[in-house]
């Protein structure tokens, strides 16, 4: 007979649990509580291990169709000081995949095509979550859906790990990032690099999303609210590209973002039928641009343990139990981005210690 899975949340880690999961033989659908499929957040930064997944969900081609990979990863100080040149080119053997951008509508649309648009339910909100011999979730329009297994992929604000796990108390430091979109053609920079720029008082990146088009992502102290302020903070880093960039963008684009991770990780991410996935389970900071990606890795591990163990809440315990620990130190390193002030380990060496943290904690390997 064939298990029935439910995922609330129509994001990165949420059709691609779909796609997994249908493709190990499970009857499928994904619940989405807005009315389009969410896109927020411009551009999206996937490393070779997200990439991985990717390919592993067969999705490899129509990836690369949609995204720019990138040769070179540059580092400058605000004021044009080259810091750091990190060559690239070598990444598809090294780990399989390349360092790469995509505008996330792009890649909302390749997986939402690959799960098959008759496995959406746009619309639906979940208001609450049963269990017993099966899971049950009901939703804001009356429907009811039951299954053998509930993904909450629901993000940041999951109503599904708020009802199974009670409500979480997120950090309040008040962190804000900005994000802007603008064309490679109306600027002088790489189209096949993403750099970052760092001040005393903030950090400012870009990086090319395939088509022509490119994304930059900014924080700065004490600049929360007000797009004029971060527009003025950031033309003024002369010498650098920033200024440049900030000329070229459509001031319709500039978009603001909170950022919360958990004052204390989950303890635990199951319990029964019940799992979660992506920021649902660990929201964290931008700092080593790897939330979409350890988003990816969940789903995969996911993946992996219910094709090999047939009970859904013992395989739901050893997910939990795998990715809990790896997860945990990106959490952890992933705030360091937003201590403008400390920049030793920046300016220590000729090589961005983002690279360091990704072999030693993502790739798990020693740099």
């Amino acid at each position: 007979m064939t298990k029935r899975a439910l995922v609330c949340g129509a994001g990165i880690s949420g059709l691609s649990a779909g796609i997994c999961l249908s493709q190990l033989g499970w009857d499928v659908t994904v619940f989405e509580r807005d009315s389009e499929l969410r896109t927020a957040g411009a551009g999206l930064n996937l490393w070779p291990n997200g990439v991985r997944v990717l390919k592993t969900l067969g999705l490899g081609t129509q990836y690369a169709e949609i995204s720019s990979s990138l040769n070179y990863y540059r580092t400058f100080s605000s004021s044009g000081e080259v810091i750091a040149v990190d060559d690239l080119r070598n990444w598809e053997d090294r780990y399989g995949a390349s360092l790469s951008g995509v505008f996330r509508r792009d890649l909302s649309r390749i997986l939402a095509d690959a799960l098959g648009r008759d496995r959406l339910r746009l619309g639906r909100q979940v208001v609450s979550v049963e269990q017993g011999d099966s899971v049950v979730c009901r939703f804001a329009n009356g429907e009811v859906a039951e299954g053998d297994l509930l993904v909450g992929a629901d993000g940041i604000n999951s109503i599904v790990r708020d009802c199974v796990f009670g409500y979480h108390t997120f950090s309040s430091d008040g962190l804000v990032r900005w994000r802007g979109l603008f064309d490679l053609a109306d600027v002088d920079v790489d189209p096949l690099s993403e750099a970052e720029v760092w001040g005393q008082d903030g950090h400012f990146g870009y990086l090319p999303i395939g088509h022509g088009r490119a994304y930059w992502f900014a924080a700065a102290d004490g600049i929360t609210q007000d797009t004029n302020a971060v527009v003025a903070h950031f033309s003024d880093w002369k010498g650098s590209p920033v200024p440049d960039l900030i000329a070229a963008t459509d001031p319709a684009s500039i978009i603001r973002s909170d950022l919360h991770d958990f004052v204390r990780p989950l303890p635990h991410w199951s319990k029964g039928r019940v799992t979660l996935a992506g920021d649902a389970a660990h929201p964290m900071l931008p700092g080593m641009a790897q939330g979409a990606n350890q988003a990816l890795e969940d789903i995969q591990a996911l993946g992996t343990v219910l094709d090999s163990c047939s009970d859904v809440e013992a395989a739901l315990q050893v997910y939990e139990q795998v990715r809990i620990p790896l997860v945990a130190p990106i959490v952890q390193y992933s705030r360091s981005l937003f201590d403008f002030e400390d920049q030793s380990e920046l300016t220590s060496g000729h090589r961005n210690p983002l690279f360091d943290r990704y072999d030693r904690f993502v790739e798990r390997r020693e740099p």
